[in-house]
């Protein structure tokens, strides 16, 4: 039971998924989650999206200018 979530070059790997949320990750990484874009197979997803086992999620930062 693991869930993959990609952040740039690093893989993190998460072995407790029973409730484990986007959110969850974000606070586990210490990131904020306005700075990145949830995707699982090719889809976005939300910060409340429950994980599954074996999921593979990867984080992509958002570039914004002005």
């Amino acid at each position: 039971m693991t869930i993959t979530v990609i952040l740039r070059k690093n893989e993190f790997r998460f072995e407790e998924t029973k409730d484990l949320t986007i959110s969850k990750v974000f606070k586990k990484l210490d990131i904020l989650p306005e700075t990145y874009l949830c995707v699982r197979e090719g889809e976005l997803i939300t910060e409340r999206e429950p994980l599954r086992d074996g999921d593979v999620i990867r984080l992509i930062p958002v570039i914004s200018g002005g």
